[in-house]
């Protein structure tokens, strides 16, 4: 059987200290038949020096003119891509596993029924010191009961069918905080989705990009988000619940932080 071409989107901005790792990690995989889609939000860094200085044919380098944002830029390059499969890696992210692009293409031709295929990750501190792993439930009946309570895939961990995301529409680009999780739930609808419980995926946890803020931001659009999916998966209440819960221990420790700083100022 013909090996099934795979496209590998990134989108990356500024990430001049860590792209060149990323690069590194897909260009060791096993599995080589594939093009490498990265497109530069217009950074300002290095980013494109680190980028050409790889010599590998497969890769396809597009900047643009001006920032357009992530989700601009990952279904611009879902368009381009030729590939059947799509797997996506952020350019702070990297595969720790040579074989993983191989298993989940495996995976995916197989089980002609499923439509996305994910893994296990181990976070790690920008030291790379690992801090803690992901697990996800693998089997579709069980993702189906917790999918509404959390978000049950690694977003650089993923391969799916580009046929499918083309029919959900790819990327809502409305839908910021969640655009991921809101793609997978459009899948999950009509399709099989499942986990590969291997830590293959090496996620970096970077503490610059997170803020209580946008923690609360990414809480309300999931509670919008779930509310779309009452009737097509279980837990509903048991979600919004959670995720209610969740806002107002961020909301308490927010207003804590707050606190602080008016009376340091004093």
């Amino acid at each position: 059987m013909m090996e099934k071409k795979v496209s590998i989107v990134m989108s990356t901005y500024n990430d001049s200290g860590y792209i060149g790792k990323a690069i590194k990690s897909v260009l060791s995989q096993s599995y080589d038949n594939f093009e490498f889609i990265i497109i530069d939000d217009s950074s300002q860094d290095n980013t494109e020096e680190i980028v050409k200085g790889f010599d590998d044919g497969r890769i396809i380098y597009i900047k643009n003119e001006e920032n357009k944002g992530l989700l601009f830029n990952l279904n611009k390059g879902i368009n381009l891509a030729q590939g059947e499969y799509i797997a996506r890696i952020d350019s702070d992210d990297w595969w720790i596993d040579k074989e993983k692009l191989k298993k989940q293409v495996d995976f995916l031709d197989n089980n002609t029924d499923y439509a996305l295929v994910g893994t296990w990750a181990k976070v790690y501190n920008e030291k790379v010191v690992e801090l803690f792993k992901i697990t996800h439930d693998t089997d579709f009946e069980k993702i189906k009961q917790k999918i509404l309570l959390k978000n049950c895939f690694v977003h650089s961990s993923v391969l799916f069918r580009k046929s499918v995301a083309n029919e959900c529409g790819n990327y809502n680009e409305s839908q910021e905080y969640v655009e991921d999780y809101a793609l997978w739930l459009k899948m999950g609808k009509k399709h099989k989705l499942a986990n590969i419980p291997e830590y293959s995926t090496g996620y970096l946890l970077n503490q610059e990009g997170v803020t209580q803020k946008n923690n609360l931001k990414q809480i309300r659009a999931n509670i919008i988000l779930i509310k779309k999916y009452k009737k097509e998966y279980p837990n509903y209440i048991l979600g919004v619940l959670k995720w209610r819960v969740k806002g107002f221990l961020v909301f308490l420790k927010l207003s804590r932080l707050i606190n602080y700083l008016k009376i340091s100022k004093r």
